[in-house]
């Protein structure tokens, strides 16, 4: 006696082939009954049935009927999952929210995106011995760094990426904390940080919120401050064009090795010592200008930076920033032009403003005269 081979059938075998997922789908799919098993079971059936007995036509039309349904259950199943992604998605907290406010949050993450850690930073209010230890997600420590001794001020996270091993560590999202020893034993640094937030940028997938280079999650704010009495928080970039304005520093814009508003302007009360950090989107000193105080001016003082790290080396495209210190503390910036422009980078808006085309983000702005 033989058999039929379904298979063999033409008709059979195109209504196989035409419900063959790809290699995705199948590992998607393999863990509960789907359109594969219910296709298999039914071409067993017709490759193994009694010639002289075969299948009715009713019964075989049922089937393909049930397979529809199956088919229609898994489409629905789907939409019902991207209306639960779409839902979650809008339930986080909108960072966007923040731009322009004063918060106050938990700076203690680090993020690793294509093996390149971001964030991560920390203020010394006297000299001490610090020691930095880096976390996983799990809480177990991966790295300890030991900066050593460092005067007061403040400090980038400098890790490479690397664990105690010396492994490259997995992307993602790591914790640390910073322990201080002034003489009496080594204690936890407090690592919060209040500034207005300049800007949004994503890592991993993730938004976070940009204060002064430095990037918090929107869940670790802790407070928000909002002056909604004064008028000036309700302007928008547009409203300062043509505007002069006052501002508490600016911005450095690099590209191509050219940089946008290289002057940096201070005032001093007295000619004093000075020193000036060039700073990175990460908050990282990547260059130190140190000034004695036989070549600073009392009223306004003016250098340039020429775009290069302490090395001397060209520094990579991107925003940079500045800090000011003097040996009495009251080393002034206070910069002032007419905004002509406003320059979108990376999805943030920022003010074009003064003879050397300034970088102004609206937060830094003081007044307008």
């Amino acid at each position: 006696m033989t058999t039929t081979d379904a298979i063999g059938n033409s008709s059979l075998a195109k209504l196989a082939s035409s419900y063959k997922t790809n290699d995705t789908e199948k590992k998607a799919e393999e863990d509960y009954l789907g359109r594969e098993a219910f296709l298999k079971m039914l071409v067993a059936q017709l490759q193994n049935q009694d010639p002289l007995n075969p299948m009715e036509g009713s019964d075989f039309s049922a089937q393909l009927a049930q397979f529809s349904s199956l088919e229609q259950l898994i489409n629905v199943n789907k939409s019902i999952q991207s209306m639960a992604d779409a839902f979650t998605k809008s339930s986080e907290t909108d960072a966007t929210a923040y731009i322009g406010k004063e918060v106050t949050g938990n700076a203690n993450s680090i993020e690793i995106s294509a093996g390149a850690p971001s964030g991560g930073y920390y203020t010394l209010e006297s000299q001490a011995e610090v020691m930095v230890s880096i976390s996983n997600a799990e809480g177990h420590v991966v790295k300890t760094l030991y900066p050593g001794q460092q005067a007061s001020g403040e400090y980038g996270i400098e890790w490479d990426g690397t664990d105690n091993g010396g492994n490259v560590v997995e992307d993602g999202s790591y914790t640390y904390q910073v322990l201080a020893n002034t003489g009496s034993g080594y204690a936890a640094l407090p690592t919060t940080i209040t500034g207005k937030v300049d800007g949004i940028t994503y890592q991993n997938g993730k938004a976070y919120l940009d204060i002064g280079g430095v990037l918090i999650s929107p869940d670790a704010v802790v407070k928000v401050a909002s002056d909604k009495s004064d008028p000036e928080n309700s302007m928008t970039a547009i409203d300062y064009l043509g505007k002069d304005i006052s501002y508490s520093g600016h911005l450095f814009s690099v590209q191509e090795a050219k940089v946008s508003g290289s002057d940096i302007k201070f005032e001093l009360e007295s000619q004093e010592d000075v020193a000036i950090n060039i700073l990175d989107s990460k908050g990282n000193v990547i260059n130190s200008v140190k000034i004695a105080a036989d070549k600073t001016a009392t009223g306004e003082n003016v250098i340039n930076w020429n775009g290069t790290d302490s090395s001397g080396n060209p520094v990579a495209d991107g925003i940079y920033s500045y800090s000011i210190s003097s040996a009495s503390g009251k080393a002034k910036v206070a910069e002032s032009g007419d905004v002509t422009g406003i320059k979108y980078i990376n999805g943030t808006q920022y003010l074009v403003a003064g003879d050397n085309s300034d970088l102004v983000s609206i937060s830094s702005i003081t007044g307008v005269n």
